[in-house]
């Protein structure tokens, strides 16, 4: 191995002193921080110490540590330069990041409920972390071990997990965390005992006492199998009263599938959706039930909804099984949406008309059920028994009178009673309306 006694330099007059020295034919440059030649060559000499006197494994050695030095001087620097993000001003730059995805208000304020217990917990147990790469894997599992001592379900846990990684995923190059301490955190088994679907006797209580948008979306819940915030949040621009067709896109898969649902409207939904004037058709069906979503959020309309079944004498929750001091959640809206499912398996429908009505999570699984035949969902909602007890709006009976979509709804009424006892009266009157149609 080949080297030098180094070589000084000024890199401009007046300026600090600089070594150069190569290093098997590897130019190794170091400042040497001053401008008087004679220190300079007082600390070249330093400097040049290994190169001169130890052998190739040496020498090697005493390059990495030279290198790791100025390595740690350039971060230093940087440092100095762009401080990593601070906890405190981690959730301002969360928000305002432009690699984070578009997240719902009423979502977002949920997010950051989560931070702010994190960061209350983390400002008691480890004031010195100040910074967010100051948070180690130790602090994560710790915390993990906090929740779960406060007796946190584990699916709420997750959510936090879940949160809280994406948080570190989407600010790590700007806190130079180097790594996401929560990415090895392991998740807690959930075992959910889930929604339990309602009964007919059930559906028919509630129902007959709700009122108002509560009524609507009890409906929307039973003969779509949407979920709440489709329930609560459902436009008018979705309702087709004269094709009498649902189309939306679910909130909770709107970002995988881009396939709106399409789904027929039972005879009792559509009364119901009737009972709004043409020109009030504008906006959310339920207005001051998407007002209260938005505003506060999911919780506070399923409390309302929960708080109706336990007026009609529905128990809404029951002791959980294992570690926890909350009750579950057995019946609340979603309850209706496994009702659906249930109706409609129970009405003879089969499993892929069952899946394209009340749709999936899963892309893959929405796109294999995107053919079903709309006849066939038709006939599978139409065969749903009637719950509001609403009647649908009669058909005028002067002739002139009859519009198309009183007519539409007439034929499909009587096609949801036809069987093999009154098939002959129901098409004598099929015939009937069709030959008042033409002299129409």
């Amino acid at each position: 191995m080949k080297t030098r006694t180094g070589n000084l330099f000024q890199r401009k007059p007046g300026g600090s002193y600089y070594v150069k020295v190569y290093v098997d034919r590897k130019s190794i440059v170091k400042s040497l921080g001053t401008s008087n030649r004679r220190e300079a060559e007082r600390r070249k000499a330093e400097f040049m110490q290994p190169y001169l006197t130890g052998d190739a494994v040496d020498t090697l050695k005493a390059v990495q540590v030279k290198l790791a030095d100025r390595q740690t001087e350039v971060a230093k620097w940087e440092d100095e330069q762009h401080p990593p993000l601070s906890i405190r001003d981690a959730w301002r730059t969360y928000e305002d990041a432009g690699n984070r995805r578009e997240i719902a208000e009423v979502t977002l304020r949920s997010y950051l409920s989560i931070w702010k217990a994190f960061t209350a917990w983390l400002a008691e147990q480890h004031p010195e972390a100040e910074r967010l790469r100051d948070v180690t894997f130790e602090m994560c599992e710790q915390y993990k071990a906090h929740l779960t001592r406060r007796k946190v379900t584990a699916r709420t846990f997750n959510a936090n997990r879940a949160f809280l990684r994406s948080f570190w995923n989407v600010l790590e190059d700007k806190a130079k965390t180097g790594g996401n301490p929560w990415a090895k955190l392991a998740k807690r088994d959930e075992n959910s005992q889930g929604r339990r679907a309602l009964t007919v006797d059930e559906l028919k209580t509630v129902c007959s006492n709700a009122t108002g948008e509560l009524r609507t979306m009890l409906a929307f819940g039973i003969y779509t199998g949407c979920r709440l915030a489709d329930a609560a949040c459902m436009d008018w621009g979705s309702v087709d009263m004269a094709r009498r067709m649902i189309r939306y896109l679910p909130s909770k898969t709107k970002r995988k599938v881009k396939n709106p649902l399409l789904i027929p409207m039972h005879p009792e939904l559509f009364a119901i959706l009737n009972e709004t004037q043409k020109g009030e058709r504008s906006g959310p069906v339920c207005p001051d039930m998407a007002a209260r979503y938005a505003r506060q959020g999911a919780n506070d309309v399923s409390d309302l909804i929960q708080a109706h079944f336990e007026k009609c004498g529905i128990a809404t929750t029951t002791e959980r099984e294992g570690a926890g001091v909350r009750r579950v959640v057995t019946v609340g809206f979603h309850s209706l949406r496994h009702t659906a499912v249930s109706l409609l398996r129970e009405s003879g429908a089969a499993q892929s008309v069952s899946q394209a009505i009340v749709g999936h999570n899963s892309a893959e699984v929405h796109q294999l059920y995107t053919h079903t035949d709309e006849s066939a969902m038709r006939r599978a909602v139409e065969a749903l028994p009637g719950l509001t007890g609403t009647e649908p709006r009669a058909l005028p009976q002067n002739a002139s009178e009859r519009t198309t979509e009183a007519l539409n709804t007439r034929i499909l009424e009587l096609a949801a009673r036809l069987d093999a006892k009154n098939w002959k009266a129901i098409k004598a009157e099929l015939l009937a309306l069709a030959k008042a149609k033409t002299t129409d």
